[in-house]
């Protein structure tokens, strides 16, 4: 079993720690969360790691794996495996490749500002850029081999980096340096898949069921109690202040009194969900395994299937234009402009 400590129950079916995946498991999160395999404690004989060979063959944006994106203004950078970069200059039209100073894949990208980049992946990799995305450098933590899931910007200078067996790191600094904290208590070791900002409270979701919330910018972790025992991949925030959990088998939920309480948004689908986005027109949108997306006109009280790719999707943003531009397993594409309708 990839990724499971000694003595720790398996989820059945979990892409996060291994298990016999479903149809939506494929590369996206078997590539992406399921190699967390590099968090077990490395022998003598591999704690010296191998220098990165970079090809410099140029990649292919329809033929890489894309898991994490973001736009700031016209410029787009996104990330994927084996250390891919793509930035973009005019909102994902046309695109850049090139290769990081690692080979690990990379799963999140964040901007602080028009120049300043932040990108996070699997063994403790975790890069910043000063130049837009076009150069960046690896960032010396204590995370050791544990991988990143996600990055969560909390101001223009505090960030959180969070990813496998509880690891969490804080910089106060704008990325340039990272110290551990705790998570909820002393010896809590779930994945913590994504971390978001609902006004003055911050929630977090993992592996198991986690579900967490912050009132003090990240410092102090407490447990809410949580509707689903299965892991949750996302979480996002409404128009109107609500919250949505949602992850494995099609599980959505919502929360409209800080996530003290949730209801389930019903979906005639298991495939799982991994990303959300609320577009100009306050429409939600979350994209999933096999190509589908979800999407929701009344604040996330109710949500509609449709399909938009043959593959699963990690994540997508719009463009100024309102173009939607989805990312995964088939690289970066836009969609057609009737993708979403009925």
């Amino acid at each position: 079993m990839v990724g499971v400590p000694a003595g720790r129950p398996a989820t059945r079916g979990n892409p996060l720690i291994g298990g016999r995946p479903g149809p939506a498991g494929t590369l996206l999160l078997a590539g992406a969360l399921c190699a967390i395999g590099a968090g077990w404690p490395a022998s003598a004989a591999d704690r010296q790691e191998p220098r990165p060979v970079i090809a410099e063959v140029p990649l292919r944006i329809d033929r890489t794996l894309v898991l994490g994106a973001a736009r700031s203004g016209r410029r787009v950078v996104a990330v994927g495996e084996r250390g891919a970069i793509f930035v973009s200059e005019n909102s994902g039209a046309d695109w850049i490749s090139q290769r990081a100073a690692t080979t690990r894949t990379l799963t999140s990208v964040v901007s602080l500002d028009d120049t300043t980049w932040v990108g996070a992946g699997h063994g403790g990799a975790l890069l910043r850029s000063e130049d837009g995305g076009k150069s960046a450098r690896l960032i010396e933590t204590d995370a050791g081999k544990d991988s990143f899931l996600g990055l969560t910007v909390l101001s223009p200078t505090r960030v959180l980096a969070y990813g496998a067996f509880g690891l969490m790191l804080r910089s106060d600094d704008a990325g340039r340096s990272w110290s551990r904290q705790q998570v909820i208590e002393e010896g809590f070791d779930r994945h913590i898949t994504r971390v978001v900002s609902a006004g003055e409270m911050l929630l977090l979701v993992g592996e198991s069921g986690t579900l967490a919330k912050s009132t003090d910018g990240g410092i102090a972790w407490t447990r809410l109690e949580s509707p689903y025992e299965g892991s949750y991949f996302g979480a996002a925030v409404t128009p109107d202040g609500a919250l949505l959990i949602f992850g494995m088998r099609g599980n959505v939920f919502r929360s409209a009194d800080g996530g003290a309480t949730w209801a389930k948004i019903t979906l005639p689908t298991r495939l799982p969900f991994f990303g959300a986005l609320t577009r100009g027109d306050r429409a939600i949108i979350l994209t999933g395994g096999m190509g589908w997306l979800a999407v929701s006109n009344d604040d996330g009280r109710s949500f509609r299937l449709k399909r938009a790719a043959s593959r699963s999707i990690a994540g997508a943003f719009e463009r100024a234009d309102g173009t939607l531009v989805a990312y995964g397993e088939q690289g970066i594409r836009a969609l057609a402009a009737d993708v979403l309708n009925d």
